[in-house]
């Protein structure tokens, strides 16, 4: 095979995999638009009142193959901005979603399959884990899942990959007015 041809089969295949999962995505497209989001936390085996309402957006990017949240988050010692990026990996069959903020600095990676419309994603074997301030680290599950009007995101911590995993943090996004 001469290298032309190799380049071409190459390209070939990139947007074929990116055709790909832009229709991976689409059971996540209930997730793009302008929010109002609410955070509570799980504190003394109960739900906190919801924090004050912030606006977040959600938006495909780079033709569609992602798609991009960016909100504030409000939590007891002020607000921190986060962003999360989603894809589907058609390669492997797993959906990874990155997030960014501004209150760690950290960008840390979530694995997971979505099963029975709820997206669940864990950073337990992807090696970006954060210090848990004691020498051990903090392993975060996430569920993602559509509501009426909306949909969620459930975070839940554990202080080692087999668990037992506690709720930490919902995030509630309704659409804006």
């Amino acid at each position: 095979m001469n290298k032309l041809t190799l380049f071409m089969t190459a390209l070939f295949l990139a947007f074929t995999a990116s055709a790909q999962a832009k229709g991976s995505l689409e059971d996540l497209s209930y997730i793009e638009g302008k929010w109002s989001v609410t955070s509570s936390f799980y504190v003394e085996d109960k739900w906190t009142e919801p924090m004050a309402s912030m606006r977040a957006t959600a938006d495909t990017v780079l033709g569609g193959s992602f798609i991009r949240v960016d909100a504030p988050v409000s939590f007891s010692g002020g607000i921190f901005q986060f962003e999360m990026t989603l894809s589907f990996d058609r390669f492997h069959s797993i959906y990874r979603t990155m997030f960014l903020d501004d209150l760690n600095g950290y960008m840390d990676v979530y694995v997971g399959k979505m099963k029975n419309g709820i997206l669940s994603v864990s950073n337990a074997e992807t090696g970006s884990s954060f210090p848990d301030g004691n020498g051990g680290v903090v392993i975060g599950s996430l569920d993602i899942e559509k509501t009426e009007g909306g949909f969620v995101i459930t975070s839940f911590i554990a202080s080692g990959k087999a668990g037992p995993y506690a709720p930490y943090m919902r995030l509630g996004f309704k659409h804006a007015q």
